[in-house]
């Protein structure tokens, strides 16, 4: 039985152990990660990659002129960019910071105009009805579209926390540069007292 599309959504993840940065305005999250074995960005992009390619994820790979490192679809309507920035805080230590963008794809964002355009021309031509069933059918594709678009960032948020588990990165609760060392070994420290 081949693997659907959504199946990923379908699979039990573990409680993740870091709570996001949502960013409402941006329609993005935020999280970041510490390593002292030296692990690169590209390490952690292939690995969410080799996860999502047998759920039959469409994924983009930056080739360096994008704001983003990949673009992975879900369906027609919702996209996430995910961008991640390696800082290095010497020797192996580095801090991963993870970036996922809800964004609607090009098709989402043509139905959109599409249904605005339709809208605006029925009442300039005076066919109420026709404007009403189009708001109506635009205001239900969002709504669904909303739907994908919160979906796939779950998606990605359970995607994200497994792999990194599995990488053995420490998930860093604070977006403030100064306390990332302090922060990492003290988690680090409790994580193996407990």
């Amino acid at each position: 039985m081949a693997q659907t599309l959504t199946q990923v959504g379908l699979i039990k993840f573990d409680r993740p152990a870091l709570t996001p940065h949502i960013s409402w305005s941006d329609r993005a999250f935020c999280l970041s990660y510490w390593t002292e074995a030296g692990l690169e960005k590209e390490k952690l992009l292939q690995e969410v990659i080799d996860f999502l390619i047998p759920y039959k994820y469409f994924i983009a790979i930056d080739r360096g002129w994008s704001d983003w490192d990949l673009e992975i679809y879900r369906g027609i309507w919702s996209k996430v960019e995910v961008k991640v920035c390696a800082e290095n805080h010497g020797g192996n230590k580095r801090l991963l910071r993870v970036r996922c963008a809800l964004r609607m794809s090009q098709l989402a964002t043509m139905a959109m105009i599409g249904y605005s355009l339709l809208t605006v021309v029925a009442l300039i031509l005076g066919m109420p009805e026709l404007a009403t069933v189009a708001v109506i059918v635009g205001v239900l594709n969002a709504a669904a579209i909303l739907y994908q678009n919160f979906g796939l960032g779950r998606i990605i948020y359970q995607v994200l926390s497994t792999v990194t588990k599995k990488m053995h990165l420490l998930p860093i609760h604070t977006t403030d540069t100064q306390s990332v060392s302090q922060n990492a070994i003290l988690q680090s420290t409790i994580g193996t007292s407990a």
